[in-house]
């Protein structure tokens, strides 16, 4: 069916996009339902569907293709016609018998009915208006049909699955003979070739469904009042001012066939009960405020494009206020019902999506399922070090200890918000400012070494991602890097451990590589890995606490840590020594730890085969807080 803004065109991009962004969930809602092609479209991937739309004949459409899911028997209707009913076997379709209604249909002889006298040149002929929206027979037979599909149900031949069911049937024949450009706002002055077609009813299809599928004829806010538990609530509402009615008023008449009164020279009927209130700026802005106010929902998919009525600004300005945003476009070429079917200037097709926050988290733009899968202590991952995975690791392998940006992303996910501020004082090759720029989010990085953050910008500009603020520096003196008023919602950094690195290699490393040499963070002096224990954990706190001054109150930390291998004199468990050590600092609180294990690392037998000693693939990420 011609039908302005359907989405036929665009549902791989739609399913795309859920799919991207792994939208879990099953039930998916469609309040500006149309012909239904995105409902049916998600029917058929398994969903569990609610639909709406202002249009009667819109209601019509998706009783039968996403309400209904098996075919009708029309067991009462035939034995009346005297048609034996076909029983079902490996030759023949359910929808055998009702190919023989719609057969019945196509053949009855046309009357002159409403259509006949209102909407053809023949019926109108005399009139104050003469219209040509169908041709005499044509006209005469959509009479036919639809007074014998009123006539079955008011005799309780068929029931209401089976009345929809040839409703349907008609609805979608009508524009294939309809003397129009794409709509019924008005008819051509010259007939077009498809008008001398003979009116034919197909037998719509029917989307088996083991779901139970909700249908309203109503506006959108009264369903989100009446049904709960929305996983995607996909929103396509009218792009421009112009009312849907007046487009489709003889659809809806003929849906409806409640003899209305109509008037003009397109022989409009009233519309006043189906007006949008998206078809104007700020009524539509505010229509969406109070659809995302209804917060009945996880995920929200608007779709909407370039010449869409609603500013950019003003969506954003909504989605950004109520929870995590994005934006994914597709360019398409736009269909105009006055170019005579030429396709004209290519359009920006967007889908503006929303992730629903719950109001009361302060914390993040997480949901509930994502919040608690965080919460699990242990973080297994199998990044790549190669292709995308890789985050152009050839250039940040050169640090001995680079952080896997999307790891880090996690992080920076749970403990902010977008366009909040994080806070790394030892940077390194910023693996917390490449994970800021992919969260949107603004990062602050100090590192003593010039090298590793010319890396970082390499980087950047290799992954076309936003620069963060990267400073040159020791975090000793923090107060001459960072103006006074800055504060900071949350502290990741990941410290060079004392001399864990600037040791000579041994063991298996060294009989592998054949290589024992030192491979230390930087050779200064102050650089933390280049310390004694004792000093480096004062040093550590000593960081740490000037770091936390900037710290919003109730501001967490996370703080990697690996420890070292045992020894007969002590237990190295160095993520122990750096909580009691920083739990010196007023203020702060321990809240807890999660492990990262890193399984892409190859096992070594270690100690074979005298001695037991661990393979130690694991970093622990002490949590701290800022009280107050």
């Amino acid at each position: 069916m011609r039908f302005i803004g359907c989405k036929e065109n665009l549902l791989d991009f739609i399913e795309a996009f859920v799919k991207e962004k792994e939208l879990k969930g099953n039930v998916f809602c469609d309040l500006f339902a149309g012909t239904g092609s995105v409902a049916k479209h998600f029917k058929k991937l398994g969903y569990k569907i609610i639909s709406s739309d202002l249009l009667f004949f819109s209601y019509v459409l998706q009783k039968v293709y996403i309400e209904q899911n098996q075919y009708p028997k029309f067991t009462k209707l035939l034995k009346h016609l005297k048609i034996d009913p076909v029983e079902e076997t490996l030759f023949t379709s359910d929808s055998q018998n009702a190919k023989e209604i719609i057969k019945y249909l196509n053949n009855l002889e046309g009357i002159e009915g409403f259509i006949y006298k209102n909407y053809s040149p023949e019926g109108t002929r005399g009139q104050t208006y003469s219209r040509k929206y169908f041709t005499g027979d044509n006209s005469k037979q959509i009479d036919a049909i639809r007074e014998k599909i009123e006539e079955w149900g008011k005799s309780n031949l068929i029931n209401e699955q089976e009345y929809y069911f040839l409703l349907a049937s008609l609805i979608e024949a009508v524009p294939f003979v309809a003397n129009i450009s794409g709509t019924y706002s008005a008819f051509l002055k010259e007939w077009d070739k498809r008008a001398f077609k003979k009116l034919t009813l197909e037998v719509p299809e029917i989307i088996k469904s083991n779901e139970t599928h909700k249908i309203y004829h109503t506006d959108g806010l009264k369903v989100l009042d009446q049904v709960k538990g929305i996983d995607i609530l996909y929103l396509d509402p009218p792009y421009n001012e112009r009312q849907y009615v007046p487009n489709y008023h003889i659809l809806e008449t003929i849906a409806k066939w409640d003899n209305p009164q109509i008037k003009g020279i397109t022989g409009m009927r009233s519309y006043e009960n189906q007006k949008s209130d998206f078809c104007n700026s700020n009524t539509g802005i505010k229509a969406l405020d109070e659809i995302i106010k209804k917060n009945n929902f996880k995920h929200l998919l608007l779709s909407y494009n370039d010449d869409g009525i609603m500013l950019e600004s003003e969506i954003l300005k909504l989605f950004n206020n109520a929870g995590k945003s994005e934006i994914a476009e597709q360019s398409y070429q736009r269909y105009k019902s006055n170019s005579n079917g030429e396709q004209n200037n290519g359009v920006k097709e967007k889908i503006y999506y929303l992730k629903s926050v719950s109001p009361q988290n302060k914390l993040n733009n997480l949901s509930g399922s994502e919040w608690i899968f965080f919460l699990n202590s242990v973080e297994v991952t199998h990044y790549s070090t190669k292709g995308a995975d890789g985050f152009a690791h050839h250039l940040r392998g050169k640090h001995p200890s680079p952080k896997p940006p999307q790891l880090m992303k996690k992080f920076v996910d749970f403990f902010t918000k977008e366009e909040q501020i994080v806070f790394d004082p030892f940077m390194g090759v910023g693996g917390t400012l490449i994970a800021c720029s992919l969260s949107n989010r603004k990062g602050i990085g100090v590192d003593l070494s010039k090298n590793y953050i010319d890396l970082y910008k390499k980087v950047c500009k290799e992954l076309g991602v936003v620069e963060q603020t990267a400073i040159v520096g020791n975090s000793f003196e923090m107060e001459k890097l960072l103006p006074k008023n800055t504060q900071v919602d949350f502290i990741l950094t990941d410290p060079p451990y004392g001399k864990m690195l600037s040791k000579k290699r041994t063991g298996q490393k060294q009989k592998k590589t054949g290589v024992a040499v030192a491979t230390p963070f930087t050779n200064y002096e102050t650089d933390l890995g280049n310390m004694e224990r004792e000093n480096f954990l004062e040093s550590l706190k000593n960081v740490i606490a000037k770091s936390a001054e900037y710290l919003k109150p109730k501001g967490y930390i996370a703080v990697f840590v690996k420890d070292l291998q045992s020894n007969e004199n002590e237990h190295n468990m160095l993520h122990c020594y750096i909580t009691s050590k920083l739990l010196e600092i007023p203020n702060i609180s321990f809240k807890g730890y999660k492990i990262w294990y890193d399984a892409t690392q190859k096992l070594y037998p270690f100690g074979y085969p005298h001695a037991f000693v661990a393979n130690q693939f694991h970093q622990f990420i002490m949590i701290f807080r800022k009280e107050k």
